[in-house]
This record gives structure tokens, sequence and C-alpha cells, in this order.
């Protein structure tokens, strides 16, 4: 877990803001696609080893909609490559770090996820993110 994979912010638009950092940045975004387990839409612009997440909301009882009323668009979580995600779960449990959940859940792009409780870790929220078999050195 000492690699970032990506970092994910947290929008209401990802074709507004996608084509806004297109314009400052050249960054070329994918396709937006759906994960609907967590009710967000997700797209991803490669920046060699680094990717940046925009997420959207699929809906207004979406968890992530409820941080955009609270908080605003901007940094929702900074994802950290994990190698084998629930050994780190139980490693981080067994250490008595807060976790948002006991096991892995799929994320965008099909990688396993986790989350760190952000009251762990100075109110930033760190996810795990488990790369696919065959893609742990390849960019998406």
């Amino acid at each position: 877990m000492n690699q970032i994979d990506h970092i994910a912010i947290a929008v209401f638009s990802i074709k507004e803001t996608s084509q806004t950092l297109h314009q400052l940045f050249n960054w070329q975004f994918s396709d937006i696609q759906e994960i609907p387990e967590q009710e967000i839409r997700a797209s991803f612009a490669s920046l060699d080893e680094l990717h940046i997440e925009l997420i959207e909301p699929m809906s207004a009882r979406s968890k992530l909609h409820t941080f955009l009323i609270k908080r605003g668009q901007g940094l929702h979580h900074i994802a950290l490559k994990s190698g084998d995600i629930q050994a780190d779960i139980n490693r981080l449990d067994h250490l008595g770090v807060e976790l948002l959940q006991q096991s892995a859940q799929i994320g965008a792009n099909g990688k396993r996820i986790a989350f760190i409780s952000p009251k762990e870790t100075s109110g930033v929220l760190f996810e795990l993110c488990e790369p696919l078999k065959g893609e742990e050195h390849v960019n998406e």
C-alpha cells in the first residue's frame, strides 16, 4: 500500500469537469462507466502511473450526492494499490483501524476496493484498490 493508484474528485457533472480539465491540462478521460452498487458514475484520465478519477452521483439517494451537498466538489479520496486487499483489510482490522466495510467491494473497472474511515486518517478518505490480475503494472 505504498503506491497511489488514483486520486478521486467528486463532481456534479463528469462531462463538464472533464471538458474543463481537458482544456486546462489536455487530459483525456475514458468513457463514463456506471457502478450501480455504489450509485456513482466514473471516468479516468491516466497520467503515467497515476490516474485521476472523476465521480458523480447517479441519483440524489447516492452517498456521493450527500457528500457533494455537504462538502461541495473536490477531493473525495486517495486510492492506494493493494497486492492483496483482503489481507490488508484483515491487517488493518487487527490493528483496530476502523474500516467502512469488512470485505472488498467491486469498484470502477472491476477492481476490488475497500475504504478506511476518514476518522482514522485526519479526515482524508483512503481507498484500498487491488488491480485486476495481469494489470498490476498496466495503465488504465
